[in-house]
Order: C-alpha cells, then sequence, then structure tokens
C-alpha cells in the first residue's frame, strides 16, 4: 500500500441514478463522456432522481455481521461464526416528481382528479447507482438489486426542503450481474475514478 492523497475523496455533491433491477452500470460509469454525469440522467435505462438533502445525506445502513466464538466441551474458542449482514441506504429525495413518487409509495395517478394515490405499502425493485463527487475525483456504488421504499413518515421543517425519506433494503445480486466470490453472493460494487483492477 501506498500513501496517496488522490485516493481521497470529499462527497461534495451527490445524486442516486436507479433503472430496472440488475442493469449493468455503463463502461467507465465515473467518466462523464461515457457516464454519469449529476446534472443529467444517465445512459438509458438510468434515471436520475434529483435533489437529494444535503442535511440529511445519504447513508449506508448496515445491521448484523456480529462474530460468536463456539467452544466445545473440551476447549473454549475454537471456532468463529460471522451471523448474516443485512446492507440498506436511505435517501432523503427532495424532488415531488413521478419518479420519486413511485420509488416512495408505488402508487399511481388518478385520470380523474390528477392526484397521486398512495395505496397500502409494496415496496418498487430497482437498481441504484449511487455517484458522489468532489473537484478531484469521483466515487460510486453500483447496487444491483434493491426494494424501495418510503421510510420515516415526511415532517415539516418551514426552514428546510420538505422530504420524502426513502428507505432501500439491499438484496444480494444474482451471479449474472455480480458474480459470486468464493460462494459468497455479491451485494454490490465500489467504483474510485483511478482505481483499476489488478493485472492477473
Amino acid at each position: 500500500m501506498s500513501v496517496d492523497a488522490t485516493k481521497l475523496v470529499i462527497p461534495g455533491h451527490g445524486t442516486v441514478f436507479h433503472a430496472p433491477v440488475n442493469t449493468k452500470p455503463p463502461t467507465g460509469p465515473l467518466d462523464p463522456s461515457t457516464g454519469f454525469n449529476l446534472q443529467a440522467d444517465g445512459p438509458t435505462p438510468w434515471e436520475n432522481l434529483g435533489h437529494t438533502s444535503k442535511q440529511n445525506t445519504i447513508a449506508f445502513t448496515k445491521e448484523g455481521g456480529e462474530k460468536e466464538s463456539l467452544d466445545t466441551f473440551l476447549a473454549d474458542g475454537v471456532r468463529t461464526t460471522t451471523g448474516s449482514t443485512t446492507w440498506g441506504v436511505t435517501v432523503a429525495a427532495l424532488q415531488f416528481d413521478e419518479d420519486t413518487l413511485d420509488l416512495a409509495f408505488n402508487g399511481d395517478f388518478d385520470s380523474t382528479t390528477g392526484g397521486y394515490t398512495v395505496a397500502t405499502p409494496a415496496p418498487i425493485q430497482r437498481a441504484l447507482f449511487l455517484f458522489f463527487q468532489d473537484t478531484t475525483g469521483s466515487v460510486g456504488f453500483w447496487i444491483p438489486n434493491t426494494e424501495v421504499s418510503l421510510g420515516d413518515a415526511p415532517s415539516v421543517d418551514t426552514a428546510q426542503f420538505l422530504e420524502l425519506p426513502l428507505s432501500v433494503s439491499i438484496l444480494s445480486a444474482s451471479n449474472a450481474a455480480i458474480p459470486a466470490i468464493g460462494g459468497r453472493a455479491g451485494v454490490f460494487q465500489i467504483f474510485k475514478s483511478g482505481l483499476v483492477a489488478p493485472t492477473p
């Protein structure tokens, strides 16, 4: 390992792109000429979710994964097991448009009233690409299999933008999307400008 300040990223700005489950990212996803750009939709079929909260930023969640030592009658600490891990993401979306409402509620417009109907909860399945950028580089997270729904109920703060808090459950990727490693299913992939796979 070498000391290299160019490998650091301050995520000054970011957004979320979404597409049908198992959609692969474009080649060179962090290259604005071929991949994602903060200010536009991504290459088809990737759509930009647009503005999200800077006060309540995009955040990963992680539960489980605790290690437990197993003993035998003969000896202590013979083996260690690791519990299952559940990953998630929270996104405080700000744009009240069809894309955001669909991700939050999976409802539909009422042609009679013109309003958006919220029904009983039904998460929507999507692939996500989280894209963060600063003046020196970019970092991205491709998550091919998620379920998205509304998290906490929206609250009103007269000094802040009204948020729709999206709750994302990250599911295991299919082997066709992300090949398993040592029999362990892939979950997501990380991209960083300047990061290249080692030569075999």
